[in-house]
């Protein structure tokens, strides 16, 4: 995004933050439901690189030919469509005036189980459709065709899980072989800035999470979506490794202006991936352990990294990395 878009991101989150106070003053939320959404969200921007890397067999995709998706059933809605129809209310829900409320529990149940069912055949629908992209495109894909490489990802990606935790990547391919992703990163003021706490038992409060807590909690979002990025896209291209350059907007000293810079730089091999179990690893010991190259302090944050040395080429207009996701 260019700087007019993130001057514009930027304004929207301090309106959302002050709209967010007024609309917890009209209605409270429980400490369960606050607690469980804030820990989804930080399981989202620390925990994605949690996948099991396995390198996708072209030739296998090819062989296996379109599939067609299985038809949509309607079997967990009739199943409460029944309970619903076949309720008499017993000695204890006639005798407390309970049966309406057990009727519109039961009606609820059917709305939940029709949407679980919706739920089942659109996943159902998208796999038969990624699987049925991938057979169409694997030639393109073995012959290393860039095009290619980013509809396939476009479509197997899990946009649900990564889209909170970045703001976008890019693949380039400088030379054959070499693949390197431009990841943008979540800026320092995106991140969660408070955090849940319980006022009397159930009402739910929220508290300024310390600045040395957000520091980390920074970094840790920009290995894990590092590490997820570059995983995803080694497992489509194959190769013996592909490279991340992470870049986030960093507010410079003079005028408070921000600019992007590269912040993280690291490599990631089929030989070390194929060894390690990214679902039990810590996300910034595990960029460090493959040698990764950042300049992080819990004071200040990130600082540029030096990236001269890659052998990096500026690409021209015609050929500058496209916007995959």
């Amino acid at each position: 995004m260019n700087r007019i878009d993130r001057a514009t991101k930027r304004t929207l989150r301090e309106r959302e933050r002050k709209e967010r106070v007024a609309a917890r003053a009209k209605k409270p939320e429980t400490t369960a439901a606050a607690a469980a959404a804030y820990d989804k969200l930080i399981e989202r921007l620390t925990r994605a690189h949690c996948i099991k890397y396995a390198r996708k067999n072209w030739t296998e995709i090819a062989a296996r030919g379109l599939v067609e998706p299985a038809p949509r059933t309607h079997t967990k809605e009739q199943i409460a469509r029944k309970k619903l129809a076949r309720y008499e209310p017993g000695i204890i829900d006639a005798l407390f005036g309970l049966g309406a409320d057990r009727r519109r529990a039961l009606a609820e149940a059917v709305l939940t189980a029709a949407k679980e069912d919706a739920d089942l055949y659109n996943r159902g629908k998208r796999a038969a459709e990624a699987h049925n992209l991938d057979v169409n495109l694997a030639a393109s894909v073995l012959a290393r065709d860039l095009s290619a490489i980013e509809q396939t990802l476009r479509i197997n990606l899990d946009l649900d899980a990564i889209t909170p935790a970045l703001e976008g990547f890019a693949v380039v391919q400088p030379g054959p072989g070499r693949f390197i992703v431009y990841i943008d990163a979540l800026e320092f003021d995106a991140l969660p800035d408070e955090a849940v706490v319980a006022i009397d038992g159930e009402r739910a409060g929220y508290i300024p999470v310390p600045f040395a807590n957000l520091q980390e909690l920074h970094i840790s979002n920009v290995c894990s979506i590092s590490l997820r990025i570059g995983t995803e896209v080694l497992s489509v291209v194959g190769g013996d490794e592909v490279e991340v350059i992470t870049r986030c907007h960093l507010a410079q000293r003079q005028g408070g202006e921000f600019e992007q810079h590269p912040v993280l730089y690291v490599r990631l091999p089929h030989a070390a991936l194929t060894r390690m179990d990214l679902t039990r690893l810590e996300p910034v010991s595990t960029v460090t352990a493959l040698g990764g190259r950042l300049d992080w302090d819990s004071t200040r944050g990130f600082a540029p990294i030096r990236i001269d040395d890659l052998r990096l080429t500026d690409p021209a207009p015609a050929a500058a990395p496209r916007k995959v996701a």
